[in-house]
């Protein structure tokens, strides 16, 4: 391996945060498996599109997410601001698909829809948006020590 290419490399490991975009990458995969994956049982969905829109579109966006903030923290200096945004765009993506699984918590505790079901479909949806938190915080402030001085 060429040398310059180690240093990148070596640089874009050391980096803080380096491991978010495999963290949101694996979780965008998660987000996208349940209604094809039934574990605890399929929902009573009258329409594929409906968890299509609930699980894949979200999680496909999560997936871009990461992939964009791989690619940037790959480079020498990476954009803060694409960083941040990505995160912000991950935490959208975790709310989307929350929010169309809250019903989900309403009928296990109307005992319609089991427990497990539930938690299945609706815990991709928070694990989104935690890393979305955790990645948008990481991401907040372009200062990494390299600010000239303020003169008071």
């Amino acid at each position: 391996m060429p040398e310059d290419v180690r240093d990148r490399t070596a640089t874009a490991v050391a980096r803080p945060g380096a491991g978010l975009p495999l963290a949101a990458l694996l979780i965008g995969l998660w987000a996208i498996v349940p209604p094809y994956l039934a574990l605890f049982g399929r929902l009573d969905v009258q329409s594929g599109t409906v968890e299509f829109v609930d699980h894949a579109v979200p999680g496909f966006v999560v997936l871009v997410a990461a992939l964009m903030g791989y690619l940037q923290l790959r480079k020498a200096e990476p954009s803060q601001l694409v960083l941040f945004v990505g995160g912000l765009v991950i935490i959208l993506a975790g709310f989307w698909m929350f929010s169309t699984h809250y019903g989900l918590i309403t009928q296990n505790r109307q005992g319609i829809v089991p427990f497990g079901r539930m938690a299945w479909h609706t815990a991709p949806g928070i694990a989104v948006i935690v890393v979305g938190v955790v990645w948008t915080a990481r991401f907040w402030s372009t200062d990494d020590g390299d600010q000239p001085d303020r003169a008071d």
